[in-house]
């Protein structure tokens, strides 16, 4: 737990607190005082009866009672105590006894005076303890204001954080953020009463469940407004991340994309040409050269809009029981020649696992063309297959230089060429295109040190059901 939300549950606790009936003490504190008048006063009077001191000496006494179950009890308790205390002070300490006459004024202005103070007393502690309770609220509240201010809307989601906050914050049965009519942001379920706290920008703020006090509803307007500020905060960083994939894109297909096709175009005219005359096996260099070069530009744009589709949510997945013997070669005779090289063992007695055929060929082409590419000539990479629990495991092994384990997460992003060689292997986005379609298809795609030097990567499908 953060040091923010750690912060938040404590303001909710004094908040929750504060939600209760505007009393002054708590109510076993109250039930207390109640029971010192009942059982005190009387253990009092007995205890003085009788003892031949003086009516001021027992007024004191009494009055001491008095402000003990005020601090005890509060105002309630207090002010029964001093009535009380008025009338078993006369009955017993004041002539005429046992009778509720005051014989002497000097006796009646103690009395009365014995009243006041008791009372003045009782109100004194029972308001300061108002005051500290409105002084924890308001403790609360800067607390809440400067945690959302600060700590939630530093976070991935601060939309969603401030949301939650709030909701946990007020106890609230749910919380939701509208935005023109549309929801934006909704944690918790609708109840009743419904609230509704209007921001900027056509924000709105509809809270269930619970009726706000006017201190409670500043706040919540506070947060309104922070919400709406961390909105635009979330939306400019959605922006900046487009454009930041955009100037990416651009600097990778600058290269990547004019290469093969200023390739094929050239060796195109070159055979158009009427200046030269080739031999046979020149054009057919040539022609060779300029499918090639085509071939990896259908790659590279295939690539881009399957990324692109895989961003939008839009990639169509059809999940069907296929075997890895059926789709293992399928991957490798994509890759040609360099195919032929890799070492398989996918075992005969598999069972079926369920995927899309055509993604799983190409997350497979994908990955089994990186080992290629980075494995040395006298050591070829390795693909293999087993079970484990529901699961089915392909290992892909080469024994490059491999990538330290702190940058494995980093291989994964887009536009990233973590260790090639040259720039001429593609815009960068054949593992990460490959975790995507991986994911896709509900399996997973983590990679693992090769022992004795390299890098593996695990790809991880369901089995297909029995």
């Amino acid at each position: 737990m953060t040091q923010g939300e750690a912060l938040i549950r404590r303001v909710a606790r004094l908040r929750t607190e504060g939600h209760r009936p505007p009393v002054a003490l708590s109510r076993g504190r109250r039930l207390a005082g109640f029971g010192a008048v009942v059982l005190g006063l009387p253990a009092l009077t007995a205890a003085l009866h009788g003892r031949g001191l003086s009516l001021t000496s027992d007024i004191l006494l009494f009055l001491a009672t008095v402000v003990g179950v005020a601090l005890l009890g509060g105002v309630w308790p207090a002010l029964l105590a001093a009535f009380a205390g008025s009338l078993l002070l006369n009955w017993y300490f004041t002539p005429p006894y046992g009778r509720f006459l005051i014989a002497e004024p000097d006796n009646l202005l103690a009395l009365v005076i014995f009243v006041v103070v008791a009372i003045a007393v009782s109100w004194v502690v029972d308001t300061a303890a108002r005051r500290t309770r409105q002084a924890a609220e308001a403790s609360a509240d800067a607390q809440t204001l400067a945690s959302v201010a600060g700590a939630v809307l530093r976070g991935d989601r601060p939309l969603l954080g401030l949301v939650s906050q709030l909701r946990e914050t007020f106890t609230l049965q749910g919380v939701v953020v509208r935005q023109d009519d549309a929801e934006i942001v909704a944690v918790g379920s609708p109840g009743e009463p419904e609230i509704r706290v209007p921001a900027d920008d056509g924000v709105v703020l509809v809270l269930y469940g619970r009726v706000l006090k006017a201190s409670d509803r500043r706040v919540v307007e506070a947060f309104a407004a922070q919400m709406t500020v961390a909105l635009r905060q979330e939306r400019l960083s959605v922006l900046a991340e487009a454009d930041r994939m955009r100037t990416a894109l651009l600097a990778a297909v600058s290269h990547d994309l004019r290469t093969p096709l200023a390739s094929a175009k050239a060796s195109v005219a070159s055979l158009r040409s009427e200046d030269v005359h080739f031999s046979a096996a020149d054009r057919a260099e040539l022609l060779l050269t300029a499918a090639e070069s085509l071939d990896r530009l259908d790659r590279l744009v295939t690539n881009l809009l399957d990324m692109s589709r895989l961003q939008a949510g839009a990639l169509g997945v059809t999940l069907l029981p296929i075997g890895a013997e059926e789709v293992v070669p399928g991957a490798l005779d994509d890759l040609g020649p360099a195919g032929r090289a890799v070492v398989t063992r996918i075992p005969d007695d598999l069972p079926a696992l369920l995927a899309d055929p055509g993604l799983l060929e190409r997350v497979l082409a994908n990955l089994v063309g990186n080992a290629v590419r980075y494995s040395p000539p006298d050591r070829p990479p390795a693909i293999t297959a087993t079970t484990r629990a529901d699961m089915m495991e392909f290992r892909i092994i080469d024994h490059g230089p491999g990538i330290p384990a702190s940058r494995w997460e980093d291989i994964f992003l887009p536009f990233q060429r973590l260790g090639d060689r040259d720039n001429h292997t593609g815009v960068g986005l054949g593992l990460a295109l490959s975790r995507g379609l991986t994911e896709s298809m509900g399996g997973r795609l983590t990679p693992e040190e090769t022992p004795g030097g390299g890098l593996t990567m695990v790809l991880s499908l369901p089995l297909a059901p029995r």
